[in-house]
């Protein structure tokens, strides 16, 4: 027991009938002092040896701490009611008679408090001056024999200038309190509600594992292991409860839950950054977009190449950072893992663990995805590229032996199928974007491979040609709406509220892929109404945040000197008032928003 002469010294100390000095147990913050002098106080219980005990957190006035000293010393009289009228009472009476019961107060006090242990606690966060308040205790110690006991974490107090002088004044003795986390520990599954049996099927048995992940973290903050604990139990009663049976999801989950928890509650960058960056929220490897020379935060724990986090880094930002349990896409997660493979589960999901596998059923899992593959039987476009990436990586690893050109070439083919067979429309392509945003299918991460960029890089290339073609079709729809004074279509191609399940131009360029003069002609052709829908859509369409947008500008200018050029060739037409009124009006404002925007953003730079 570390701390042992500690409570030995104190024993020694609150017996001496005049001690002359205070005793100060120092220690950083959450290193479980306060835990420490809460047990020992049960030592002064046990030995009938009167104590008043004062939290000095965020106290303002001498004044305090002596409402404290009654409030300890005479519960039944000074609590928080009889305070609470007193103060109101202290409001309205006068100054004599507030003297009088400050003189009341004082007798009661220093009648009370004789022969009794003062125990100050949280010394550094006193809003008291820190010379003034030790000063004011020392008076205590010197001229009114009482025996002090002061707890601290003098890293603070050393911030404070003359602190040492009246130190060596004040303290005959200071220990330096270590961290218990194992007492600790035990300490706190006594204050789980434990409703679903966290504590025994759990927590206990794994406590050493927790410790130690602990000790590796270098927090050495109590404050920190009780809180992960109490959190854990909320998460394991809204999630893991389900999930019993499979004793290695839960060791799992709690290993990469204590980690991510001890290293977040300590500020550390490296790991927030990786919790937050949306662009990789659903990766499970640690290490699929990430080097591991990169993670120094994860060296000193015992991780490899295979180490997977279960479920998508997105969600452990919501149980972690956000507090947001969202039971029902964790629990997909975990049904997905690898601890729910079956003789029901795919061979491809199957051969995604293949670390697991043994020579024989590496071999016959592959073979089966293989041929599957060869036979175009993955008609999921992510379900695709997972395997695709799978069987590109195997090659690369020289674990698939087939020329990489020919696997290329076959990974090529399918994708192409897909679009031939009408399995994914064009239509589909900024869908697919939106859902292919993280590098992973059912929460298992693409095999990352230099053959597997090649192929990215050649979908990319594939589906901008299609994202070229659709824009080239809807900018001919365009035109078609203003000739048919299909207002409603008008709007719902450029003003459209960004449906996932429909394709429009709200943030998305394609003014600039029109053909202007088939554009203008419709116009002209146009009635007022169609041609009030398209000015106004025109001059609503830019504004801060769309910047994207801004390549249309110089279609915008191309309409303006035809319309310009139009209404002076054709003076006292209808077609001409409408013109002007719907549309020059309108391009002119768009313009000048899009330049009063580019001149605020160069001044930014």
């Amino acid at each position: 027991m570390p701390n042992k002469h500690i409570d030995e010294f104190l024993d020694y100390y609150t017996k001496l009938p005049n001690p002359q000095y205070a005793v100060l147990l120092k220690g950083k913050w959450g290193s479980g002092k306060t835990h420490f002098i809460n047990k020992y106080k049960k030592n002064l219980d046990k030995n009938k040896q009167k104590y008043i005990y004062v939290s000095l957190y965020g106290v303002t006035s001498y004044d305090e701490i002596e409402t404290k000293f009654l409030q300890a010393t005479n519960p039944e009289i000074f609590n928080e009611k009889t305070i609470y009228v007193s103060k109101l009472a202290n409001a309205l009476i006068s100054e004599k008679i507030r003297g009088s019961l400050k003189e009341i107060k004082k007798s009661l006090s220093s009648l009370n408090a004789k022969k009794r242990v003062l125990i100050f606690d949280d010394i550094e966060r006193c809003s008291l001056k820190i010379v003034d308040l030790l000063g004011y205790i020392n008076n205590f110690v010197e001229h009114q024999n009482y025996k002090v006991i002061l707890i601290a974490n003098e890293e603070e107090l050393n911030k404070t200038k003359k602190y040492k002088k009246i130190k060596e004044k004040l303290v005959g003795k200071t220990f330096e309190f270590k961290t218990r986390p194992n007492e600790a520990y035990d300490s706190f599954l006594t204050e789980l509600e434990n409703d679903k049996s966290v504590k025994e099927n759990i927590l206990e048995k794994e406590k050493s594992n927790i410790l130690e992940l602990f000790e590796k973290s270098g927090s050495n903050n109590l404050r920190f292991l009780r809180q992960n604990l109490l959190d854990f139990e909320r998460f394991h009663d809204e999630v893991l409860i389900e999930h019993y049976k499979k004793e290695e999801i839960i060791k799992d989950i709690l290993y990469w839950f204590f980690l991510f928890s001890f290293e977040i509650r300590q500020g550390n960058n490296e790991v927030l950054d990786l919790l937050n960056d949306e662009q990789n929220s659903n990766f499970l490897s640690l290490f699929s977009f990430k080097k591991k020379e990169e993670l120094s935060s994860f060296s000193k724990y015992r991780l490899d190449d295979n180490s997977n986090v279960i479920i998508p880094i997105g969600q452990w930002k919501e149980i972690l950072i956000n507090s947001n349990i969202q039971k029902e896409s964790i629990n997909e997660a975990l049904k997905n893992s690898k601890y729910y493979i079956n003789d029901n589960t795919s061979s491809w999901k199957k051969l995604s663990y293949f670390h697991n596998l043994t020579d024989d059923e590496f071999e016959v899992l592959l073979k089966d995805v293989f041929k599957k593959f060869k036979s175009n039987e993955y008609k999921d476009y992510k379900c695709f590229k997972l395997v695709a990436s799978m069987l590109l990586y195997f090659q690369e690893k020289e674990l698939l032996v087939i020329e990489f050109e020919k696997l290329f070439d076959l990974a090529k083919k399918n994708f192409k199928l897909l679009f031939d067979e009408g399995i994914i429309c064009i239509e589909d392509i900024y869908i697919i974007e939106n859902v292919d945003f993280s590098d992973s299918y059912e929460n298992i991460a693409y095999f990352e491979c230099g053959n597997f960029e090649k192929l990215k890089n050649h979908v990319n290339e594939v589906l901008e040609e299609k994202k070229i073609l659709k824009q080239k079709e809807d900018s001919k729809k365009i035109i078609l709406a203003i000739k048919e004074k299909n207002r409603q279509l008008v709007l719902d191609l450029l003003d459209g509220m960004n449906n996932r399940g429909k394709i429009d131009y709200r943030y998305k360029p394609i003014l600039n892929k029109i053909n202007i003069d088939e554009l203008f002609n419709a116009l002209i052709k146009a009635d007022g109404l169609t041609m009030h829908y398209f000015g106004g859509i025109l001059k609503d369409r830019y504004y801060q945040g769309k910047e994207i947008l801004f390549e249309e500008d110089i279609f915008l200018k191309k309409l303006l000197k035809k319309s310009e050029k139009y209404i002076k060739e054709n003076k006292g037409k209808l077609s001409t008032y409408n013109l002007n009124e719907q549309i020059i009006k309108n391009l002119k404002i768009a313009l000048s928003k899009i330049e009063e925007i580019k001149k605020l953003n160069n001044r930014r730079l």
